[in-house]
């Protein structure tokens, strides 16, 4: 590797691909390559499986939905919207997603070199101990890592020097179909490939006998350049796509296969470089280095790999089989055809022929003209008249001649009224040939046309577009081409059908689910209410009954007014407009005390009670004072003694509370027997006549009221 000259060519290939609606769901089994299941390739070796990649994430699921969404949304609910004035609602897509689910996916496979390339880079980078040569069946060679050694064991080495190798191959390919990849430009924004080739799953293959290669699935997004039937508008056509990239690129517009050209040769020398910066940063190779040289294929030059998988190619082979065999049965049709035509064209040589043997018999010469041309059965049947004619001369000229040519006479006549009868037998096998010639004609070219208008009326009535979503027009050129499409349209559309069917069945049963569950809801609601009405009642009787327990203890609370304070009278701003306060002691101040709140009459009760507290304090105070009052004329009689037995004295089992004795001390009824018991005679007959006094004088006061 001293010089450019030491450089490995190397091709790439970038193969997209548009088969069928599955898309990268269609092919996920193939190209994760699980040893459990039987695949058709048979070039996998499995225990190199373990230096695949794969992305399959729900976030990169998650990320294709939303960028279609964003692209077709508003294509979508437009779309949906004329249909629905055109009174087409069954025409609806509904969401992008079954837009899409009626479209042909795209994907991709991008493939650095072949077996060659990759035996050389292996030389090149790898410890000779690390691989191994390996005959293939067409009896050439080439070098696979030597994993596992005696016993079937594995080597950690050369899995580790395996790893690194494939490991160049994995960044370089995921790299390259990275959706950031793009062009920048100084006076527009940038235009990366992701803007209308938008990759989402993929899975790298380093385990088949070829080189590595990457799988990956492919949301497509491009604008029609529009016409005079219909305006441009969004569209997930791989051609579209990449035509729409590359006008955005280079500000051009050109064909989709030329787009296609175009965005391969980008996409492969770019591929390559990625994989020329790996191998220098992994190997630490000089920059000044190169490593590999780009080589581009060509039909011409058929030692030049393509870069496909034999997976790949079988499965190109099976594609292939399955159309052929339509085109087989089409071409049955026209064998039959055409051998019902051979049938006729060799009835005519037959005629022919017999005519070119009359001719000769009737004229003596050959049946061509003086050129060596074949005469046509016109010209024959003339010249055979002709020499009729000129054998009717030769009989009458032998009736003057000699009555010995009377039997050679007999003779002509009766053999120029046989050449007659086959001239006229001939000419109306002849006609009734050409006839059916003809007729075989119309009826094949009445069967083309017929074909032609089932196809075009079948594809204007479902709105059928071509890849460009432009309206597609069936020719003779074409019909067969469009029958074959159709086909694959309605067993698609049926397949569509039963999936469909389905999940309205799916629906359907979802819904009964939830009727169920409705009704036994609606059941318990039922038993529910009833109980809340049984509730209900109770709680009513029990309010009734609490009210009627709130009007006696307020007639109580009015009652105990009544008695303490005769005169009391409710606030005016408590009553209603103009109304007068009465006393609590007449019927309309009684009614007017009962219409007040419980807590009015509780607090009124309460203040009435604190009076009468008051004033029963006060009097009890005036009696204790006058009880108390020193005399100095008269000692106390019928007093104890003072002496005390101090053996007499116990101890008390309650504890001693001083606020308690204090707040007794202070109390009225304690001080008034205290008083009584330490009283004599005269300050009791004081205190009796100050009782009754003030007794007699609140009975006057109330019959006075």
């Amino acid at each position: 590797m001293g010089d450019d000259n030491m450089s490995i060519k190397c091709t790439v290939t970038t193969d997209l691909q548009t088969k069928d609606k599955n898309g990268y769901s269609g092919i996920q089994k193939h190209v994760e390559h699980d040893e459990k299941i039987n695949h058709t390739n048979q070039d996998i070796v499995f225990s190199e499986t373990q230096f695949n990649q794969y992305d399959k994430s729900p976030k990169t699921r998650a990320a294709i939905d939303q960028w279609n969404d964003e692209h077709f949304k508003d294509y979508v609910e437009e779309h949906d919207k004329h249909q629905r004035e055109k009174g087409h609602a069954e025409r609806q897509y509904g969401s992008v997603k079954n837009y899409l689910k009626r479209k042909k996916k795209a994907t991709a496979v991008l493939t650095i070199g072949n077996m060659e390339v990759q035996s050389k880079l292996m030389q090149q980078f790898c410890p000779k101990a690390s691989y191994q040569e390996e005959k293939l069946p067409d009896g050439t060679t080439h070098l696979v890592f030597k994993l596992k050694g005696q016993n079937n064991q594995p080597i950690p080495e050369n899995i580790a020097v395996a790893k690194q190798f494939y490991d160049c191959f994995n960044r370089a390919l995921i790299y390259a179909t990275n959706n950031n990849v793009g062009w920048s430009f100084k006076n527009k924004p940038r235009v990366n490939v992701g803007d209308y080739l938008h990759r989402g799953r993929y899975a790298t293959n380093n385990d088949e006998m070829g080189i590595s290669h990457i799988h990956y699935e492919l949301a497509t997004f491009g604008m029609t350049r529009g016409g005079k039937k219909r305006a441009a508008h969004v569209t997930n056509s791989l051609n579209q796509a990449l035509v729409s990239l590359h006008h955005a690129v280079t500000g051009k517009y050109c064909s989709g296969r030329d787009a296609t050209k175009w965005f391969r040769a980008n996409m492969d020398q770019f591929a390559l470089k990625c994989l020329e910066d790996e191998l220098h940063k992994t190997y630490k190779v000089p920059q000044n280095k190169k490593i590999l040289d780009f080589e581009r294929k060509t039909k011409e030059d058929k030692t030049v790999q393509t870069g496909l998988s034999m997976e790949q190619l079988k499965a190109q082979h099976q594609e292939i089989a399955k159309h052929q065999k339509t085109v087989k049965s089409l071409q049955d049709q026209a064998d039959n055809l055409t051998n019902q035509n051979n049938d006729v064209q060799s009835q005519v040589a037959t005629v022919t022929q017999n005519l070119k043997g009359i001719y000769k018999a009737t004229t003596g010469h050959q049946a061509v003209d003086k050129d060596g041309n074949d005469l046509s059965p016109l010209e024959m049947a003339n010249g055979i008249t002709k020499a009729a004619k000129d054998s009717q001369k030769d009989k009458q000229q032998a009736e003057q001649d000699a009555d010995a040519a009377q039997e050679k006479q007999t003779a002509a006549e009766n053999q120029q009224k046989q050449l007659d009868q086959q001239l006229t037998h001939q000419r109306q096998q002849l006609r009734t040939l050409q006839n059916q010639i003809n007729d075989a004609d119309e009826q094949i070219k009445q069967r083309k046309l017929q074909r032609i208008k089932a196809a075009q009326q079948e594809i204007d009535q479902n709105d059928l577009l071509d890849n460009n979503d432009q309206p597609i027009t069936v020719t003779e050129a074409n019909v067969t081409q469009m029958e074959q499409e159709l086909d694959s349209w309605r067993q698609e559309e049926r397949d569509n059908w039963k999936t469909d069917k389905q999940d309205y069945q799916d629906e359907l049963d979802n819904l009964n689910q939830e009727i169920t569950t409705a009704r036994t809801t609606k059941t318990e609601l039922s038993t529910t209410n009833q109980q809340l009405t049984t509730q209900n009642q109770q709680l009513q009787n029990e309010n009734t009954t609490v009210q009627n327990q709130i009007n006696d203890y307020k007639n109580q609370l009015v009652d105990t007014i009544a008695e303490n304070a005769p005169e009391h009278k409710v606030d005016s701003s408590l009553l209603k407009p103009n109304e007068k306060a009465q006393a609590v002691i007449t019927n309309t101040g009684r009614q007017q005390h009962l219409r007040q709140p419980l807590k009015y009459l509780m607090d009124t009760v309460t203040e009435v009670l604190q009076k009468v507290k008051t004033e029963a304090t006060k009097f009890i105070d005036h009696v204790v004072k006058i009880l108390i009052a020193p005399n100095g004329n008269q000692s106390p009689k019928n007093l104890q003694s003072r002496e005390l037995d101090p053996s007499s004295i116990t101890a008390s089992d309650k504890p001693i509370d001083h606020l308690k004795e204090k707040q007794l001390q202070n109390d009225p009824a304690v001080k008034l027997k205290k008083a009584i018991l330490s009283a004599n005679s005269e300050q009791l007959q004081k205190v009796d006549q100050q009782v009754k006094q003030s007794l007699k004088q609140q009975v006057e006061d109330d019959i006075e009221y």
